[in-house]
């Protein structure tokens, strides 16, 4: 299959899987009982769950700036707008696009970060960083929490933690001794002609110019601790939706929501995550012992407060900064394409 045919398979599949989501989050649904949880939430609780969204935004931008530091002092206003441009493509172009618009649209902004290098800061972010600190708290969460999780998830719970960890040891390894990596990966791909190896070697040296940060154990706790920060305000921002319907669950609640719908956005699925992201927070929340109505109600808020936010800011900071979507994504699926998962 061609590389344009994957991309149109998975994008097909994307959107099958939302529909087919969709349709069966509606299917028993009694749309009355659904306009009446709509109708009846207190909705002055999403300023609070709004602010939140806000503040954690530029904490993302904040904690980039430090890794993004050894390569080159970037304006945190280009972070910013950066980190806004990125997740909002994730709500409008297909495929993930928006980790690698985030990339491009940094290095387009300041020439001294290449593609390779913003892209592989924000690798470490997401895949490491991001999902180590999910794991920690949704950990944590399951000793308080009265949700309870079969043996296969719990198994599930830990091969994730030892695949971070493996990640985590990996990343490090590449970081401090690049070379020395791509030559030991190159051994292993001898079906390869030599040519093709120096260029995964090269690859992989100008990939590591984005993890030098990862050599200062300070600089690597604090961006730890900052990571665990972000996400421990998205889950306390849930609460406030849950105040909006009604919902007097405990803490915890908020905090298996933001878990399983990080875990269900992994999932393909249509730009902005439709369906995949309902599904992950309906299912956490009738574990709880909500109603379907509400439950989806809630979910469809949810949903609905960060992606309409994100979007618009994104697309404010794509205007001020003088920079093209179209171009963007052209940039973006050109890398998607030489990277051979599709996904950062």
């Amino acid at each position: 299959m061609t590389i344009r045919g994957k991309r149109t398979f998975y994008f097909s599949l994307g959107l099958a899987i939302s529909a087919g989501l969709i349709w069966a989050l509606f299917r028993n649904i009694h749309f009355g009982e659904l306009w009446s949880a709509l109708k009846g939430a207190s909705y002055v609780w999403l300023i609070p769950n709004i602010a939140l969204i806000f503040f954690t935004m530029y904490q993302r931008a904040y904690r980039w700036k430090y890794m993004v530091a050894p390569i080159g002092k970037v304006p945190f206003s280009k972070l910013i707008a950066a980190t806004w441009i990125g997740f909002m493509a994730n709500n409008v172009l297909p495929l993930r696009l928006g980790e690698f618009v985030r990339a491009y649209s940094l290095s387009s902004q300041h020439k001294q970060i290449t593609k390779s290098a913003s892209l592989a800061t924000i690798f470490v972010e997401r895949m490491v960083f991001d999902l180590v600190a999910l794991l920690l708290i949704f950990g944590s969460v399951l000793y308080f929490s009265r949700i309870h999780l079969d043996e296969s998830m719990r198994l599930g719970l830990a091969v994730a933690i030892a695949v971070a960890l493996v990640g985590l040891i990996m990343i490090f390894i590449l970081a401090r001794r690049p070379e020395q990596t791509g030559r030991a990966i190159g051994r292993y791909l001898f079906f390869i002609p030599e040519k093709g190896k120096q260029v995964i070697v090269s690859i992989l040296v100008k990939f590591s110019r984005g993890l030098e940060f990862l050599g200062d154990k300070k600089v690597t706790g604090w961006i730890g601790l900052q990571t665990l920060f972000i996400w421990i305000l998205m889950g306390i921002s849930n609460l406030f939706v849950f105040r909006a319907f009604g919902l007097n669950l405990p803490l915890d609640a908020s905090f298996v929501v933001l878990v399983v719908v990080s875990v269900s956005i992994l999932v393909p699925s249509s730009p902005g995550f439709v369906g995949v992201y309902h599904a992950g927070a309906v299912w956490s929340l009738e574990a709880y012992g909500v109603s379907r109505p509400e439950a989806l109600s809630c979910a469809l808020v949810l949903h609905a407060a960060q992606y309409i936010l994100v979007t618009f800011m994104g697309f404010v900071y794509l205007k001020k900064e003088h920079l093209s979507l179209k171009q963007l994504e052209d940039e973006a699926s050109a890398d998607n394409e030489e990277t051979p998962s599709g996904t950062t």
